[in-house]
């Protein structure tokens, strides 16, 4: 089974209201302090292509990233994600406080990160309340972002870490980061 987490780089927006998640049952850089489950996301990228044979690359522009879209239930902290889209209040300040989305594997009581996604100065941009005929209410929202890290991990048939792959990207300086956040401000 799948585990969704989202972790807002300031814990304080938390207030005490999401969910206490034990690190001790992830096997390898899982999440620590409070997180929001999250029960679908969504993110793309795409480059602009031309078909003119003049251009080795045949790049027309630069990238474009998405913002991230995850799908929450309707809980405790949905008030105060409100506050801080209404508001434009950044969900984590600068590289030391990055928000992470944990998409881990469950498998014999242990969570293994299957991609673990950081970004930097993340914001949320919208917020859609959605009711539902046979389930709880959800919430979709948006989050946009400077910079982010995606960090693979491989796992061995018994869910150890085999290692990890990094790369990021700067939509700030339009730039590969690697797995560094840059200290750009």
């Amino acid at each position: 089974m799948d585990l969704i987490l989202f972790q807002p780089g300031d814990q304080s927006i938390m207030n005490n209201e999401g969910s206490e998640i034990d690190n001790a049952g992830w096997m390898a850089d899982g999440p620590s302090g409070l997180c929001i489950e999250i029960v679908s996301l969504h993110q793309g990228m795409k480059q602009q292509v031309t078909t003119d044979v003049s251009n080795n690359a045949r790049t027309s522009g630069r990238p474009i990233i998405t913002e991230f879209t995850l799908v929450k239930y309707v809980d405790q902290t949905s008030v105060k994600l409100y506050d801080y889209c209404l508001g434009a209040k950044l969900l984590g300040d600068g590289a030391g406080a990055p928000s992470t989305i944990y998409i881990g594997r469950e498998s014999g009581g242990k969570t293994m990160n299957i991609i673990k996604i950081q970004l930097k100065d993340a914001i949320i941009s919208e917020i859609q309340l959605q009711t539902h005929p046979n389930d709880m209410p959800t919430e979709q929202f948006k989050l946009n972002f400077t910079e982010v890290i995606w960090t693979y991990t491989q796992q061995l048939n018994n869910m150890k870490p085999k290692g990890v792959k990094t790369t990021g990207w700067s939509l700030a300086k339009n730039a590969p980061i690697g797995g560094t956040f840059s200290q750009l401000v």
